[in-house]
């Protein structure tokens, strides 16, 4: 019976019962989901604007710490010596100061020194700020306009520098002084960032930039939220730098400071706790109570150039805007729907229910009546015309349609799967695509990312060889000049001192044969002195011809062995003052070499006479060996001591020319350094190379590798 009772109005009306009640709960959720929303932007503002202010300050400090390392860059001026006086750098530090408006002065604080005859001996402070009287006009950055004033001779306890010197003495990175009150100049309130000067871990005075409080805090000070909102700048310590407003502001209701650094969010008297949480991290926003039970939305942000942090609030009751969902608000959209139903069903009875029903009474009458012609009232849609017309066409194809049934439903199970596997592909083959896209879109950016990279490396590749370029051209013509000096002097100094050691010799025989032995020990020590400097000037005269590629090889054609036995007889005198023992390692058949005779000799006396400097009462070991690499005949000169070895750092600088090798005690041992800077480049002037291995009072073992057979580019026969 529930069947037959059901009909196309029924199931309309229910239909139309759960529609309304369908949007009446849509509705109301909307409302609620759009009043959350609004919430959370508001929220979300209250946030970017506390990120905003936290961006403008730190951008704004971060100028001020540029122009204080630029302060430090003009004391730098006065250690130059160019005549630079107080004047010109107190006209720099104006120019400076005049960029910025929130930054009111510059100061320098030269310590005094009285071991130092400079500028910096008498001790100075250096001070330039803006005139206030001009402040709000143009002239007010202007550096003409700006005051200059300077002390000598300034102590510890001077006024203008109490705020910061002090804690710059103690510690050489940037300081922030707290905020102080300038009674001397302009009677406002300053907070200054410092740093101080040390030379060699000394400290030698200040460079400072001082910032009106009333700019910098006035632009958060002023902020408002609504009536009871605004924002607070808070330090590390929990101290509040920054005034609520004035007395009667709604403000205070959150906390009652009128007066920048006078009380302490840490502060157990208060009994907020979360203050802690809200100070140390980036809050987006977080309820709270004040003393009184308020209820305040805060958000907080820190800074990233000073420990500092701002924190934004406002009335939580303030901040959101719900509604609640009223019986009016309910009975108003109730009726708003229902009407909007009542015409949805008035025109589906004129246009759908009453056609429906006129269209079974004519079917079941074509059931009866096979040959009776469906028509349809013209106010029908035209979805039920057609509908008729199928009807009618059905009767006819009925039986057909009944024979062609069972293959028809064969092939739709066939078309069925077939499209169910046509869908999957096109469900995988979308998926790839969309991989594919992605990749494609980041192989872009990667390639962008890359062709700027390579540009920005090019320009840099570019500039380095212009600079390298040009760096090479004034070291080739400062080694010019030096080598061209050298040679001079080399030539200059030659002859006198061989007349030295001339007259030295005739002397030493005649205080010999009259038997004056007293004179003999001071003549030999002139002696010996007149051959040690005549072999630095040697050294010097080689060297310089090295560098002016004047220095030519003369070859000949000799055994090793006799010319090593000749090395150790003239060295054997230099090894008996220092009690060390040569001990000789060179096989007699080692056969032939064509070099330069006279610059192995002098390579191999040098190495010696190095090994025998360094060395006491040990044994030298000279080795000799002969190798073939590529084809290619080498001579290995091995000489190894067990003097007082190097480092790995004082290695490097071994075989350079006027370069001192630290903490090698070169004097003590009467070494010039030339010997092995010429004996290196000897060995490469003959096609080979030297090399050595130290360790520090452990020895060191010197190689130099030549060829046997040398073929030079500049050869005298």
């Amino acid at each position: 019976m529930s069947h037959k009772a059901l009909s196309i109005k029924t199931i309309l009306l229910f239909f139309v019962v759960v529609i309304v009640l369908t949007l009446i709960f849509a509705i109301t959720m909307f409302i609620k989901k759009h009043s959350r929303l609004q919430n959370q932007l508001t929220y979300y503002q209250l946030q970017q604007t506390v990120a905003q202010f936290a961006l403008q300050l730190d951008k704004e400090i971060e100028l001020a710490k540029q122009n204080v390392q630029r302060l430090k860059s003009y004391v730098s001026i006065l250690d130059t010596g160019e005549g630079v006086t107080s004047d010109n750098l107190m006209d720099f530090m104006a120019e400076n100061l005049q960029f910025e408006n929130n930054h009111y002065s510059s100061f320098i604080v030269l310590k005094p020194n009285k071991d130092q005859q400079s500028d910096k001996s008498q001790g100075k402070l250096l001070l330039v700020y803006k005139n206030m009287a001009w402040r709000g006009k143009k002239e007010y950055n202007k550096p003409s306009y700006m005051l200059r004033k300077s002390w000598n001779d300034p102590s510890d306890g001077n006024d203008p520098i109490k705020y910061w010197y002090d804690q710059n003495k103690r510690d050489a990175e940037m300081q922030i002084t707290p905020i102080y009150f300038d009674a001397q100049h302009t009677n406002m309130s300053l907070f200054s960032l410092s740093q101080g000067l040390y030379q060699k871990q000394t400290f030698q005075g200040v460079v400072g930039i001082s910032i009106l409080a009333d700019t910098f805090f006035g632009q958060l000070e002023n902020k408002k939220f609504g009536l009871t909102g605004g924002i607070i700048i808070v330090s590390e310590k929990g101290m509040l730098l920054s005034k609520i407003g004035i007395e009667g502001s709604p403000q205070l209701e959150f906390l009652n400071v009128t007066e920048r650094q006078s009380f302490n969010l840490y502060s157990n008297s208060i009994k907020q706790p979360f203050w802690k949480d809200i100070l140390n991290q980036d809050v987006p926003y977080r309820e709270v109570r004040n003393s009184d039970g308020q209820l305040y939305t805060l958000s907080s942000q820190k800074l990233r150039t000073l420990p500092w942090t701002l924190v934004s609030y406002q009335k939580t009751a303030e901040l959101k805007q719900d509604k609640p969902f009223g019986i009016s608000d309910f009975l108003v959209l109730a009726a708003l729907v229902l009407l909007l139903l009542g015409l949805m069903t008035l025109v589906l009875f004129k246009t759908l229910i009453s056609p429906l029903s006129n269209l079974v009474l004519m079917i079941e009458k074509l059931a009866r009546y096979p040959g009776e012609t469906l028509k349809m009232a013209p106010e029908s849609v035209v979805e039920l015309r057609t509908l008729a017309n199928v009807f009618r066409l059905m009767a006819a194809k009925v039986i057909k349609l009944n024979s062609e049934r069972v293959e028809c439903l064969k092939h739709l199970q066939a078309s069925r799967l077939a499209s169910a596997k046509r869908a999957r592909q096109l469900e995988k083959c979308q998926g790839d695509l969309a991989k594919v896209k992605v990749e494609k879109q980041n192989s872009r950016t990667e390639t962008q990312k890359a062709r700027l990279q390579i540009q920005k490396a090019r320009v840099e590749i570019q500039k380095h060889k212009l600079e390298a370029k040009r760096a090479k051209t004034h070291s080739q013509a400062a080694n010019q000049a030096k080598a061209q000096f050298l040679a001079n002097m080399s030539r200059e100094l030659r002859t006198p001192m061989n007349a030295v050691i001339g007259y030295t010799e005739m002397l030493l025989e005649d205080a010999k044969e009259r038997g004056h032995e007293y004179f003999m020990t001071d003549l030999q020590k002139i002696h010996g002195a007149g051959y040690h400097l005549l072999d630095l000037i040697n050294n010097l005269f080689d060297m310089s011809r090295i560098q002016s590629s004047q220095m030519d090889l003369y070859i000949d054609t000799f055994d090793i062995a006799p010319m090593i036995q000749d090395v150790v007889t003239t060295i054997t005198p230099l090894l008996e003052k220092r009690a060390n023992i040569l001990k000789v390692n060179c096989d007699s058949a080692l056969g032939t070499m064509s070099q330069d005779l006279s610059k192995v000799r002098q390579n191999l006396l040098n190495l010696l006479s190095n090994a025998n400097k360094f060395s006491k009462q040990t044994t030298i070991l000279l080795t000799v060996l002969r190798e073939t690499v590529d084809g290619i005949d080498w001579i290995l000169f091995r000489i190894t001591d067990q003097g007082i070895g190097m480092t790995d750092d004082q290695i490097p600088k071994l075989f350079q020319a006027f370069v001192p090798v630290e903490a090698l005690p070169m004097r003590k041992y009467g070494s010039s350094g030339l010997g092995l800077a010429v004996t290196k480049q000897f060995c490469e002037i003959m096609g080979g190379e030297i090399f050595v291995k130290s360790k520090i009072g452990q020895g060191s073992t010197f190689t130099m590798r030549l060829p046997a057979r040398v073929n030079p580019t500049n050869v005298n026969e």
